[in-house]
């Protein structure tokens, strides 16, 4: 990336950020005026799939006070689908608050999983019991603009071989070995939309996930655990690779908006380290899969 390039892309990501503080601040109050204005009788748009379309999440006990903020911005959302999947340790449920289960009156359908497998709880559960569908990804943390899932419906153009996200970083390659670059040097929240096989989805952020476009070996939930145990994204973007899928971004890349205090309850930090984090979890998944030669 040229030095013009990379100036324009910090003064876009800060003026990204600079718009995204008011909604930051204000996320809860515009959710608690738009469901009282709506009172359960939602306005949503066909979303023009004609296919059953799912929304996942995953959450944890740590998180659940913030928990039904996040599933009202995604009921709120201005485009039809056929369900909000919240997928749970069954252990897990019976802390949940009413807050959250009376969203079950709304359209909110919690499903208990019977063994916790962190993260891919989003996702492989309802691989499994739903293969036919198509799948959205949602984090439990963030707030969701109401466009969010339009965004993504209405850039699917019937080619189930391409997955659609919101929100994606870079892969880089070192020009001189042509290896991987570690994650610390990857262009985080890119402008570039591709599609290109260097797109780093991250799931949090929203992805569209045509029905077989993982293949069947993604809802290998044991050599998930043992080749990427805390980096979920990492796991779906090499069976998308393994896949040949293409994988694109919508969306104008708005800044994320997460609840006050969520990152330090997530994988995020963890995950940058340079021990045992992402680096570590890439390169036991490409010695196995052999993506990048």
């Amino acid at each position: 990336m040229s030095i013009v390039k990379v100036i324009q892309y910090h003064l876009l990501r800060k003026y990204k950020s600079l718009a995204g503080i008011y909604l930051k601040r204000n996320a809860d109050k515009l959710i608690a005026a738009r469901w009282a204005q709506q009172q359960g009788q939602f306005q949503r748009a066909p979303n023009g799939i004609n296919q059953t379309l799912m929304v996942n999440l995953t959450s944890f006990p740590a998180r659940f006070a913030t928990l039904h903020l996040t599933l009202k911005s995604l009921l709120l959302q201005n485009t039809q689908f056929d369900q909000l999947n919240l997928w749970l340790y069954q252990e897990d449920i019976a802390q949940l608050p009413s807050s959250v289960t009376e969203l079950t009156q709304h359209g909110l359908t919690i499903l208990p999983v019977a063994k916790d497998i962190r993260s891919y709880k989003k996702l492989i559960p309802a691989l499994q019991q739903f293969p036919n569908a198509f799948h959205v990804t949602a984090d439990d943390d963030i707030y969701y603009r109401k466009n969010w899932l339009h965004e993504l419906t209405r850039n699917y153009h019937g080619d189930n071989s391409e997955i659609l996200c919101w929100r994606a970083h870079r892969i880089m390659i070192d020009k001189r070995t042509k290896q991987v670059l570690p994650y610390r040097k990857w262009e985080p929240k890119t402008e570039v939309r591709g599609p290109e096989p260097l797109l780093f989805f991250t799931s949090g952020g929203g992805v569209l996930f045509p029905p077989g476009c993982l293949g069947e070996q993604a809802i290998n939930s044991e050599l998930a655990h043992q080749l990427a145990p805390y980096a979920d994204d990492l796991w779906w973007y090499f069976m998308a690779r393994v896949n040949q899928c293409s994988i694109r971004r919508v969306g104008d890349n708005p800044k994320l908006i997460t609840w006050k205090g969520s990152k330090g309850e997530s994988l995020w930090t963890f995950n940058k380290q340079e021990t045992g984090g992402n680096d570590h979890q890439f390169a036991q998944l490409n010695a196995y899969f052999g993506v990048f030669k």
